[in-house]
Order: structure tokens, then sequence, then C-alpha cells
């Protein structure tokens, strides 16, 4: 009877020890796929989902790294700490050297919450000058996120950024330039603030050594853009930026470009959208029906176009209904 009893403890002491292994598993974070795409140069391509439905953590956005002589800068550390962590253990398999800088592209969320992760590492985190306030108006929004999504983004916060990406006067109140360049040992990156355009809250990241340019969500392919600042702006943006003589482009979504195709494939976009909007409200069409005509045309073009485009619409509709 005894060896019976001894036999289902056995038993039973086996079970919880594989399902306790099973939820180690499942819950332990693991690196990131990352390609590299130049010498000391990273990307990791996030998945054209939409942000913490069903099992996504936020990894919906493209992330990068580059390696200088002396340490490491990350451009975007993702929509969770879980993304970032994942993020972090990349780079340390591929490098030992110190993470000294992250860079955030804009306020988004798949762009900046993995930040938390890197904090441990003593960095130092550049925002374009109005990323601050940016994060301050939406905190509320961000933490109600944080919130619903649960468990699965346990960490998570928003974290403003240490620096601006802007020269200013010695007393910190006069602006005098969207440009600073930050060294990682024989590798000097460029970073720019630009004005309005996909949010207020835009910057890029060039490197010289390769020039391969990080352009955030000003550029996108494949996924369809989010309207989140102004179109007239950001058009003019993208006209600016096209000017770049770059060899590399990494877009905050989609595949890294070698060429201007996905900038004119988004600027495309942005003027098919602005003018059907100009145009609908010249023709006084209710504004019900704009948001189901709007930029139609570019449907069969872009992942996730049924989600997007109606909030698109609807944003250009409030900038620009009082104007015709």
């Amino acid at each position: 009877m005894k060896e019976i009893k001894t036999i289902k403890f056995f038993f039973i002491f086996i079970l919880f020890f594989l399902f306790s292994q099973l939820i180690i598993s499942e819950n332990k974070i693991k690196p990131l796929d990352v390609k590299k795409i130049a010498d000391g140069v990273y990307v990791h391509y996030g998945k054209h989902e939409n942000i913490y439905e069903g099992s996504n953590i936020g990894d919906i956005g493209n992330l990068g790294f580059i390696i200088g002589d002396e340490s490491i800068a990350v451009i975007d550390t993702g929509g969770s700490h879980q993304v970032g962590e994942a993020l972090k253990l990349a780079i340390k398999k591929i490098s030992k050297k110190p993470i000294k800088y992250v860079i955030n592209t804009h306020v988004h969320q798949d762009h900046i919450f993995g930040n938390t992760a890197f904090l441990s590492e003593g960095v130092i985190i550049y925002g374009h000058f109005n990323l601050k306030k940016a994060l301050k108006e939406r905190g509320s929004q961000y933490i109600r996120q944080i919130s619903e999504a649960g468990n699965k983004i346990k960490g998570t916060k928003i974290i403003f950024p240490h620096k601006i990406i802007a020269e200013t006067s010695p007393d910190q109140v006069k602006k005098l330039s969207d440009k600073i360049t930050i060294n990682l040992g024989n590798r000097k990156l460029l970073l720019t603030s630009y004005p309005t355009a996909h949010t207020y809250s835009d910057a890029s990241v060039f490197d010289l050594k390769t020039k391969t340019f990080f352009v955030g969500d000003l550029v996108q392919d494949e996924r369809l853009p989010t309207m989140d600042g102004l179109v007239k702006n950001w058009i003019k943006v993208l006209n600016e930026i096209e000017k770049v003589d770059f060899k590399i482009m990494v877009p905050g979504h989609g595949k890294i470009q070698k060429d201007n195709t996905a900038l004119k494939k988004t600027k495309t976009y942005l003027q098919v959208l602005y003018n059907d909007v100009i145009d609908a409200l010249k023709k006084d069409i209710p504004a019900e029906k704009i948001i189901e005509i709007a930029a139609e045309s570019e449907k069969d073009k872009w992942v996730l176009f049924d989600r997007v485009n109606p909030g698109n619409v609807v944003r250009t509709l409030i900038r620009y209904e009082w104007e015709y």
C-alpha cells in the first residue's frame, strides 16, 4: 500500500514539475530575431498586427541598433517592456559593448514602451523636443492601454526622454538647430527633429558611416501609415527626406529600402487622402460618406487599410473642414 502511495506521489510530483516548467518556458523572454543590414547595423522587423491584440505584446514596429567602437545606440525599443527586454537580449548576443543611447523616433507606443528594459543599462534616451509634451498629453490614454493589456506587458511604463534632439542656447530657452550628432566611437549618428508630420514628435537617425537612414513612421511600407499629425506638413517633410543621400532606409514598418520607393508610396497615399477629402468637402458630401470613399483607390496597396484609413480620414476632415 505504501508503495502505491509513493508511486502516486511521485507521479503527481512529476506532473507538477513538468507543468511548472511549461509555464516558465512560456513566460521566458527570448531574443528578438534581428537582421544585419550594414556593417554594425541591425534591424528587427515588427509584425503587421494590431498592438496588444491576441498574443501580440507590442512587437509591431521596426527596431534597430548600431554598434560603434565604444558603445551602442538603440533606435526605438518596441511596444512593451517585454519587447524591449527581448531586443536587449538580441543585442547582447551580438556585442558586449555598453548600450549607451536609446533614440525614440516618435511618441507612438510600439516605438517607446520598451524603454524601461534599457534603464538598467544607464542609457541616455533622446527624443524630439516635443516628445515629453506628447507623452504627458497621452499619459492617461497610454496608462489605460497598459492596464487593459494586463500581465502580458507587465512592467511597461511611460519613460520621458532625458535629452532632446535639438541644439539650444546656453540657457536652453532658444532652439538653435533641429539636428545633433552623437558619437559611438569612430561612428557618428546624425539625429534630426522634424516639424509636425506623422506626429508632432518625429525624428530620424542617420548613420554617417554606412549611410543607413532610420526614418521611423515618416516612411512606411506594406502597413498603412497612421495620420496623427498634419497631412500637408507630412508631405513637405517627405519632400525634404527625399533629398537625403542614403544607401539603406529603414521605415517604421515594412522592409528596408535601397531607394525612395516606399517614401513615394507613402507620399502618394497622403496626397490621395488629402485630395479626396478636400474634393468631397467642396462637393458638400456628408462626413459619413467621405469616411467611406476617401483614399479608397489605395486600399489594395496596404495592409490594415480598413482598420487604419477611417481614422486617417476623420483626422484629416477635422483639420481641414473649416477651410472649404
